[in-house]
């Protein structure tokens, strides 16, 4: 560890003490003992104890083998993303639309647990803002305990530019294997 990272992490505690650097027997004090009175005061009844009730949190329940992420979505990119969609044999009904400004967020753990996701296709939204631990490239799939995943831009930056749209599809060919 470098030393000033240590030096500022550990500044003035006593990480390991020495049993030869202790007190020397010119620096002995003579203990100070004071007497202390001690008073009982009566404590008040307490009620019983309560049991406290974690709310449970609604976790979003996945259908479909395909799950769209975005923040929002408009008609004009809902258009879009059906296109993209049949394109790889699917449609709307056939997909998890999850819009994150709507769920706010996704429990990775109920995620993994439903196990009926297998393609998770996010448009804008890296996985770190969901508090999944998983990195990704944009336009390249990658496969993580089973299930393929894959960032791309948002749908409006994509309305707007072919090149894009070819990377994508490209991406989709080989997560698809189309």
């Amino acid at each position: 560890m470098d030393s000033n990272l240590a030096n500022y992490l550990f500044n003035k505690e006593t990480l390991y003490r020495s049993p030869f650097s202790e007190a020397k027997p010119t620096e002995v004090k003579a203990a100070v003992v004071e007497n202390v009175k001690i008073v009982e005061k009566p404590v008040a009844a307490t009620s019983p104890t309560q049991e406290i009730i974690k709310p449970i949190l609604p976790t979003f329940v996945f259908k479909h083998k395909v799950l769209i992420l975005t923040d929002s979505i408009s008609e004009v990119e809902k258009e879009l993303l059906s296109k993209i969609l049949r394109a790889i044999g699917t449609s709307l009904d056939q997909v998890d639309l999850v819009e994150l400004n709507k769920v706010h967020s996704l429990d990775y753990q109920s995620f993994t647990s439903q196990n009926i996701t297998q393609k998770v296709i996010s448009f804008g939204i890296g996985l770190g803002k969901l508090n999944w631990n998983i990195l990704l490239n944009l336009y390249q799939p990658k496969n993580v305990l089973g299930v393929d995943f894959i960032l791309s831009d948002e749908l409006r930056i994509l309305e707007e530019n072919i090149n894009l749209k070819k990377t994508l599809w490209n991406a989709l060919k080989l997560m698809f294997g189309n």
